[in-house]
C-alpha cells in the first residue's frame, strides 16, 4: 500500500512504507508528520505507519545544496525545515543598498546575519565582535569630533575594523560548521571573499540555502 505525506495543506507522494522509513532516517520526513493511505482519507502520524523500525541513514558526503542523501525531487517532498530560514534579501539588492548608503547598510545587515547564526547555532561570537567593533568606531568618531585628536581616534577606529573582520570570519566558521555537520550541504566559504565582500558574499549563500529549504531544489 502507498501513502501520501501531508504538509502545509499539500499532499506529497505516493510513497511506500520503505520510502517513508528511508526518508525518516534521512531527516526529510518527521515522525510527527501527517500521512494517509491511498484507501483511507483520515490522516495519521508517520510513526503510526512506519512503527519503530530504525533505518540507518546513508553516510554524508560533500554535495551541493539540497543534494542530501535520499534527496526527494521537486514536486514530491520538500526538504524539512527544522531550523529558521535565512534572512530574505537578494544579494544584488543588498549590494545596491550598501552602495547607496556608502556602506552603512552593510553595518546593519551584518548584525542581521549574525543574529540568524545565533538562532541556528547559539554562537554569539560574531554578534560580540560586531558590537564591540562598531562601538570602538563610534567612540573614535566622538573623540575626533570632541578633541580633534586624530592619532587616538585612529587607533580606536583601527581596533574596531579588526574586530569587525574577526566577526566576519567567526560568522563564516559558524555557518560552515553548521552546514557541514548538522545540515550537511558541504558549505565551503572562501576566506578571500569573506575578507573583501563579507555580508554580500554571505547573503548570496544564505539565499541559496533559503531556496533549498523552501523548495528542495538543488542549487
Amino acid at each position: 500500500m502507498n501513502y501520501f505525506v501531508i504538509r502545509g495543506g499539500q499532499e506529497f507522494g505516493p510513497y511506500s512504507v520503505a520510502d517513508l522509513q528511508r526518508y525518516v532516517a534521512q531527516g526529510n520526513v518527521a515522525m510527527t508528520d501527517q500521512a494517509r493511505s491511498e484507501a483511507i482519507m483520515e490522516p495519521v502520524t508517520v510513526q503510526q505507519i512506519v512503527g519503530n523500525i530504525q533505518v540507518q541513514p546513508a553516510p554524508a558526503t560533500q554535495q551541493s545544496y539540497g543534494q542530501l542523501p535520499g534527496y526527494i525531487p521537486p514536486g514530491t517532498m520538500p526538504v524539512s525545515q527544522s531550523t529558521p530560514l535565512p534572512p530574505p534579501l537578494h544579494w544584488g539588492i543588498l549590494l545596491a543598498l550598501v552602495i547607496v548608503t556608502f556602506g552603512l547598510f552593510s553595518c546593519v545587515w551584518m548584525f542581521v546575519q549574525a543574529y540568524y547564526v545565533r538562532k541556528i547555532t547559539r554562537e554569539t561570537k560574531p554578534l560580540i565582535f560586531y558590537g564591540i567593533g562598531m562601538g570602538l568606531i563610534f567612540f573614535s568618531g566622538v573623540i575626533s569630533g570632541a578633541t580633534g585628536e586624530n592619532t587616538q581616534s585612529g587607533l580606536f577606529n583601527l581596533g574596531g575594523l579588526v574586530l569587525i573582520v574577526t566577526g566576519h570570519f567567526a560568522l563564516r566558521s559558524a555557518l560552515e560548521e553548521y552546514y557541514t555537520q548538522v545540515e550537511n550541504i558541504g558549505l565551503n566559504l572562501s576566506g578571500g571573499m569573506t575578507f573583501f565582500f563579507n555580508t554580500i558574499y554571505f547573503q548570496y549563500h544564505l539565499n541559496e540555502i533559503r531556496r533549498w529549504k523552501l523548495t528542495g531544489v538543488p542549487c
